[in-house]
């Protein structure tokens, strides 16, 4: 296998806008990690003579794998089936055994299939059905050098016929062409605190350039994530290896985490390597990092609670700020934040605490205080320390950019209170 692959989207709904094309983020990267690189990716109508051109323009490149995605239901826009067999000039075929399977799905689930089911059952002449995930059957064949493969547009349907059948199946394949003993052909690293322009300028003189090996970069509220890729080869993956290393001794821990890793989801694991308890105090960022730190399962065994204190009187009343310090430092403040942090960690009983408070706008700004000003109180080992940022563009973003800025401190200051 020479080691491309492209993507075709079918749906209505992707070109309107309705849904955000999920499929297309984890199918290029799952494809990646076996070191197919994904050269195109289209979305295309519900139109059989649409979807049966897109199939017949990537042929014509002759990509290793060419997977589709969507179109595989009962209705008459689902067409991918129709479309496929036109492309590649194979008949559809109706397979009993598997429209056995979808009708006893049905009776499964304690519904009735319709007539307009048996069409699932029908795939190009010498295809291989996909099992079954919900009713909707995938299918795979080789065409010319290119493994086709079809699978439905539902996100979990789809991810898990790519994880028990479509991986393993490319995984064999490139064994078989003698590229074995593969490893990840590409590594993500996570960074937070640092702007792209900066980020730039610290890897300006590490001679990355040439040797099959790339450097991307994709900014995002959470932070940024620089992409290192090599070509499938092992001179270039060794050089991989040795470029990750010489960026990591020059980023040192402005990088949490590597791949699909959450700053939430380090910051959970490192209190609990440490056996440590946390709870929040939050005004402007109104339970969003309390919603973060709990998203993962487990987090019970660090995260003991959090209050809400938007207004003042409660952060008085639960969190045990003076009301005098607020009138006289006002509730967006280093001292206010401080305050909070002080009180999440003593009147909830937790070993550390973080607090948040500021203006996400639109409006309730000034000259000396305007929109986007927040401060992130930490609370670690009794010290409190305050940091002071300034947010930018729209409410919402403002609010999560608060959050990973709190999650971002409060990691380094486990790490090294130096170096928050």
């Amino acid at each position: 296998m020479r080691g491309t692959a492209e993507l075709i989207f079918t749906g209505d709904e992707l070109l309107r806008g309705d849904i955000v094309n999920t499929n297309q983020a984890f199918l290029g990267a799952r494809l990646i990690e076996l070191g197919l690189f994904t050269t195109h990716a289209v979305s295309v109508t519900d139109d059989q003579g649409a979807i049966s051109s897109a199939v017949v323009s990537a042929l014509l490149r002759h990509p290793d794998v060419l997977i589709l995605s969507g179109g595989l239901g009962p209705t008459e826009d689902d067409l991918t089936r129709e479309a496929v067999g036109d492309a590649v000039s194979r008949p559809l075929v109706l397979h009993e055994s598997l429209l056995d399977e979808i009708r006893d799905r049905f009776r499964k689930l304690g519904m009735h299939m319709g007539d307009s089911n048996r069409k699932q059952a029908l795939l190009p002449a010498d295809a291989v059905a996909i099992p079954l995930v919900g009713t909707a059957p995938g299918f795979w064949f080789e065409d010319g050098g290119t493994l086709i493969a079809a699978l439905p547009g539902v996100p979990r349907e789809l991810e898990t016929m790519w994880r028990d059948t479509l991986a393993p199946l490319l995984g064999a394949r490139l064994d078989e062409t003698g590229n074995t003993g593969r490893e990840p052909a590409v590594r993500r690293l996570r960074l937070h605190g640092i702007g792209e322009s900066t980020l730039a300028d610290l890897l300006k003189d590490i001679p990355w350039r040439g040797e099959g090996v790339e450097i991307g970069t994709r900014a995002a509220l959470d932070g940024i994530t620089l992409i290192l890729r090599a070509q499938p080869d092992e001179r270039a993956r060794r050089r991989l290896a040795e470029l990750e290393e010489l960026v990591r001794d020059v980023l040192g821990s402005k990088i949490y985490g590597t791949d699909d890793d959450t700053l939430s989801g380090v910051v959970g694991g490192l209190l609990r390597d440490r056996g440590l308890t946390i709870a929040t105090a939050e005004s402007c960022t109104g339970g969003l990092l309390a919603k973060r730190l709990t998203d993962h399962p487990g987090s019970s065994d660090y995260f003991v609670g959090g209050v809400v204190a938007y207004g003042d009187r409660l952060k008085s009343a639960l969190l045990g700020v003076p009301p005098a310090l607020i009138a006289e430092h006002g509730a967006v403040s280093e001292e206010v934040a401080a305050a909070m942090a002080r009180g999440a960690r003593e009147h909830l009983r937790a070993d550390c605490a973080i607090a948040t408070t500021g203006i996400a706008g639109p409006g309730g700004g000034s000259d000396d205080k305007p929109v986007g000003l927040t401060y992130v109180a930490t609370a670690v080992d009794g010290v409190v320390e305050v940091r002071r940022f300034n947010m930018f563009r729209n409410r919402e973003e403002i609010r999560e950019r608060a959050v990973y800025a709190a999650l971002d401190v409060f990691r380094r200051r486990l790490l090294d209170p130096l170096d928050a």
